[in-house]
């Protein structure tokens, strides 16, 4: 959890002021763990994350971020590796708690802020309205032959987040990800896309129905809707 939180993000982008052996060894030792402990890691961290909040500066969780479901450390890509399906399932499933219990308690400068868009700015609220677009959570969801057996964990996450988180850097994170789906999807002319796309964008009228939200975000909410977002 250290090396994720510390050094992870730092030794990928080559801005870490140790040493080249230092990286190196840390690199060897973690980048190459067995993913079936990795996954099982992740798990335990992403079913209980609060105490992150208080262990972690906000720029470190923002690094840890971009390190976990990001290329620097690829370990919630589960493609060829012999980790087990529900041990897959339950790890993405247990994002919506990180989100819920972690993210939501720190975005919005510490939960003072809800309504500021700050999304577009460096730090966690970025961190987190990109980590649909990090190359880990999206092969779960987004595409016409993303994995069975991680589709309704994926969407599950995408669920909890619009329902509970009260920042608006996790909804926005949230509706990010949902239109991403849409706008994949929209085109295709099978019956599952088809499909794909009437519920993703149930799920937004749904939250658009419940949720008082400002305007911006009820803006942006209505462009994911039909998939026209970068």
């Amino acid at each position: 959890m250290e090396y994720c939180f510390v050094h992870g993000q730092r030794d990928f982008n080559g801005t870490s002021k140790d040493s080249p052996e230092a990286i190196e060894q840390r690199e060897n030792r973690f980048l190459l763990m067995d993913r079936v402990l990795v996954v099982g890691y992740l798990t335990r961290l992403f079913e209980k994350p609060s105490f992150i909040a208080d262990r972690y500066t906000d720029d470190q969780i923002a690094d840890a971020t971009w390190f976990l479901f990001g290329h620097g450390s690829q370990f919630i890509s589960f493609k060829g590796l012999n980790v087990a399906e529900d041990a897959q399932a339950r790890c993405i499933r247990a994002v919506a708690t990180l989100y819920t219990d972690l993210f939501d308690r720190v975005c919005g400068r510490r939960g003072t802020d809800l309504n500021t868009a700050f999304h577009g700015q460096k730090g966690i609220d970025g961190a987190v309205y990109m980590i649909w677009d990090m190359g880990g959570l999206e092969f779960t969801v987004m595409f016409p032959d993303s994995p069975p057996h991680l589709i309704e964990p994926g969407t599950s996450v995408l669920e909890a987040v619009l329902a509970k988180c009260r920042t608006s850097a996790c909804l926005v994170s949230a509706l990010h990800g949902v239109g991403h789906v849409i706008g994949f999807n929209i085109c295709g002319k099978s019956p599952a896309e088809q499909a794909k796309v009437d519920r993703f964008q149930g799920m937004i009228d749904s939250f658009l129905a419940t949720r008082e939200v400002p305007d911006w975000l009820r803006k942006y909410a209505g462009e994911a809707r039909t998939g026209n977002i970068e």
